[in-house]
């Protein structure tokens, strides 16, 4: 599997690092990769045309074979997530606790299989996609 948003990053920002690829979730370019002794996911979130933002999936299997989002307790120290659009190009690097926050991972909430994205390049939001996009502004850079 390739990992062209992230090697692209890698590159750029002199990352040397090992990305062991995940089966599931491969369409968003998914996998674990080790930077400075710490285990991050990574994923390339999707563009869609009739939503402003980008849409990635972050779920496991479970021991039943079910699909589950990841749990608070995820051995990995948080997600990458890659995007590109608009001319932009940018990484949100959520922690776990910011994923916990944000209701992604398993824990006191839920937990979700997949979410939406907004770099700081999307405007023109509704009230909704607005305040997702302030709760993920801290993680967000351009690159």
């Amino acid at each position: 599997m390739q990992f062209s948003a992230f090697e692209s990053y890698a590159s750029e920002t002199g990352l040397a690092v090992v990305v062991t690829p995940e089966l599931q979730n491969s369409d968003y370019e998914s996998g674990v990769a080790q930077i400075d002794d710490e285990a991050w996911h990574i994923r390339t979130a999707r563009n869609t045309p009739s939503k402003p933002g980008a849409f990635l999936a972050f779920w496991r299997r479970n021991l039943d074979g079910k699909t589950t989002p990841f749990s608070d307790d995820d051995p990995a120290v948080g997600l990458l997530v890659f995007v590109e659009q608009e001319g932009g190009r940018g990484v949100f690097r959520f922690t776990a606790a910011h994923l916990s926050e944000l209701g992604v991972t398993a824990g006191r909430q839920a937990g979700k299989r997949g979410f939406r994205v907004y770099p700081t390049w999307c405007t023109g939001l509704n009230a909704q996609a607005a305040a997702t996009q302030r709760a993920q502004a801290s993680a967000f850079r351009e690159y």
